[in-house]
């Protein structure tokens, strides 16, 4: 049963300022303030059980399709694919796959994504395959460089690996999970060629790790670069700037893309201390860190032909749950160039959405509603 849920509703005045930007001709402006409602939405599971632990599970095992219709989720328990109808708020299918053997997708999947008539891109730490919804194997690729010809054979990337939607390209980023990503990876599995693209206005990231050697462990800290596909052309960003390069693999052109912000600072500043002794240090660190404004992953909404994204800042937690923390969150609106149309601060709002795309001119944003999936979904007023 399709299960819906008021869970507030907050008007507020619209009305906007605007200011110049230093360049003296080019006007930014500030939405002071936007008017939006909240309902909740929940998915009706029937007898199935959707192990979703926490967002970040659900953001790093799942993709949706094309028209934002379906949310297919990984379960990594049984190594299942979920598929959710988002329109009639209900399970659909279990798709099952095996974990080894010649269609096998590997012990430690890490992520997936769906490709059209419902093959599946499956990732793990040493390989990646094509899938069909049966679980034949389709296709593998092996995630090293001696598979790639024209890539250093000391490159390492990461497992965030993308395949282009005219499924030509294979695209992933250099640096491995404690490393962060510095270039953008370009591979060609037709041909068995690969090549990198430098970032350097991602580099700054490097400035922001840190890591913690102990006889009980590791510890990172490391602002990861954020690889989309949207509309036909690949976006790269990073936390720690506003900055944002735009890759046209069609034409090979790289572009970039940066910011003056009025409300916050277009950058983060500073240095972390790259290797710390203690957790206390550790933590200190990260601290540092998070209560600087941070950008989010791009969002496009084809209802208004305009890019949005996300920015927080963490605020000094209080007492003693270090999962007690409240956040200053911030929204950004772009148009369909990546123009800045207007920024404001979501003063409603103390934590940010996770897990959330646009759909039919709405923002969804994954809750736990009773251990069930679901879905605060936001209507904007502008």
């Amino acid at each position: 049963m399709k299960k819906l849920f008021a869970l507030s509703l907050l008007t507020v005045l619209y009305s906007c300022s605007e200011k110049e930007s230093s360049e003296g001709t080019k006007k930014s402006i500030i939405l002071e303030n936007v008017s939006y409602s909240v309902d909740t939405v929940v998915m009706d599971s029937g007898e199935e059980v959707l192990a979703i632990s926490n967002d970040y599970k659900l953001r790093n095992s799942s993709s949706l399709s094309e028209n934002h219709q379906f949310l297919y989720f990984l379960n990594n328990d049984d190594n299942s694919i979920s598929k959710i109808d988002l329109n009639q708020s209900r399970l659909l299918d279990v798709f099952h796959f095996e974990k080894e053997g010649p269609n096998g997708t590997g012990a430690y999947v890490q992520r997936q994504q769906v490709l059209p008539e419902e093959q599946f891109l499956i990732t793990d730490y040493q390989s990646s395959g094509i899938f069909n919804k049966e679980g034949s194997k389709l296709q593998e690729f092996k995630l090293n460089t001696k598979e790639f010809s024209g890539l250093d054979p000391d490159t390492q990337f990461s497992n965030q690996l993308l395949l282009s939607s005219d499924s030509k390209w294979l695209f992933s980023l250099t640096g491995l999970y404690n490393q962060g990503a510095k270039d953008l990876v370009k591979l060609n599995p037709n041909t068995k060629s690969g090549e990198l693209i430098d970032l350097p206005a991602l580099e700054i990231a490097n400035d922001f790790s840190v890591s913690l050697q102990s006889d009980q462990g590791s510890m990172f800290f490391v602002p990861q670069s954020i690889l989309q596909e949207i509309n036909g052309a690949l976006f790269i960003s990073n936390e720690v700037t506003s900055s944002i390069y735009k890759y046209d693999y069609q034409t090979d052109s790289l572009q970039l893309f940066t910011y003056s912000h009025q409300l916050v600072p277009s950058i983060k500043t500073g240095k972390l201390k790259g290797e710390v002794s203690s957790q206390e240090e550790f933590y200190a660190e990260m601290q540092e860190s998070s209560t600087q404004v941070g950008f989010e992953k791009l969002l496009w909404d084809e209802k208004s032909n305009r890019f949005f994204r996300f920015g927080k800042k963490i605020l000094p937690k209080e007492g003693d749950d270090p999962n007690a923390y409240t956040a200053e969150v911030y929204l950004f609106i772009y148009d369909k160039d990546l123009n800045l149309l207007g920024e404001t601060f979501l003063e409603d709002l103390d934590q940010q959405p996770v897990f959330y795309f646009f759909k039919d001119g709405k923002l969804w944003s994954y809750v736990n509603v009773e251990d069930e999936l679901g879905f605060a979904v936001f209507t904007f007023d502008f």
